[in-house]
């Protein structure tokens, strides 16, 4: 009897230790596939984003016959913090921008990154539209803005839009297509400060030294183009032609870098505070 309690004592042991032994190999074997699964759909995802983000942004270089846009959102709303999504041909690129935004790339004093990117579009006559999203969504809803515009072949170009309402306007710019001579930097100089009337562009706040670079440009005007030595850090400030007051300052020695191709811009509104953030401003957009 006491034999048989110990050999049913031993083949209840065995059995149970076998139990034990292959539910820690499941589970082992469980939690091994858990995390390659894990990793493989990580792994999608990834693949799925940059395919989307390649999709939607252009290579930087001209491909002949095609024609590379920018969008800088300058609208000067009192929501600064709304953004809206750009939409060109019937098909969304961005998610949401801010003003002051260029799209895709970035600037000096402005929303973005420090690319000087592009978007590929089709030359011909194009349909621009800024949509307004649900509130505390990415989801389109309302139309704040749209127009149609002409893009030339091989071709880099901005549309600068600014204003609010009723009154939102664009110019564009044809943007140049080469870097400058080592040691120099390339400029041009917009106004978008719709109250506004002709600006004047200097270099050096000091009345002495200053430089005058770009002289009683109007609203939605531009200038010809122009160049400083790179690594001239000096301020820059816009005044109204012929007043002595300045509106605006900006300082960066990333303003004068070398090789540099830079859209210098006048935005917000005249008359207010300069803790509001539609007051004017001095922004530069990344073309090269």
């Amino acid at each position: 009897m006491t034999i048989k309690r110990k050999r049913c004592g031993l083949v209840l042991l065995l059995y149970l230790n076998r139990k034990f032994l292959n539910s820690r190999i499941y589970f082992r074997m469980k939690k091994r596939y858990l995390i390659i699964g894990f990793f493989s759909i990580l792994t999608l995802i990834v693949e799925m984003s940059c395919t989307k983000n390649e999709l939607r942004s252009s290579p930087f270089d001209l491909v002949s016959g095609s024609a590379l846009l920018k969008i800088n959102y300058s609208c000067p709303y009192m929501a600064s913090s709304q953004g809206v999504m750009v939409k060109i041909n019937g098909m969304v690129y961005s998610s949401l921008i801010t003003y002051s935004t260029p799209y895709p790339g970035g600037g000096l004093n402005t929303g973005g990154n420090s690319y000087a990117d592009y978007l590929r579009v089709t030359p011909g006559i194009d349909t621009l539209s800024l949509l307004l999203p649900i509130p505390g969504t990415s989801i389109p809803d309302k139309v704040l803005y749209t127009t149609t515009f002409e893009v030339q072949s091989d071709r880099y170009q901005t549309i600068h839009v600014t204003d609010t309402a009723t009154n939102i306007k664009y110019v564009m710019t044809n943007d140049l297509e080469t870097r400058p001579d080592s040691g120099y930097v390339l400029y041009r100089f917009v106004n978008l400060i719709p109250n506004s009337q002709g600006i004047d562009l200097y270099f050096d706040t000091a009345k002495i030294n200053r430089k005058l670079l770009a002289s009683n440009i109007g609203y939605l005007q531009q200038s010809d183009t122009f160049r400083l030595p790179a690594g001239t850090s000096l301020p820059w400030a816009i005044q109204m032609s012929g007043k002595d007051s300045v509106l605006a300052t900006y300082s960066t020695a990333s303003s004068v870098a070398n090789q540099r191709v830079f859209t210098v811009y006048a935005r917000g509104y005249l008359g207010l505070k300069s803790t509001d953030t539609r007051s004017n401003k001095i922004s530069f957009v990344y073309n090269k």
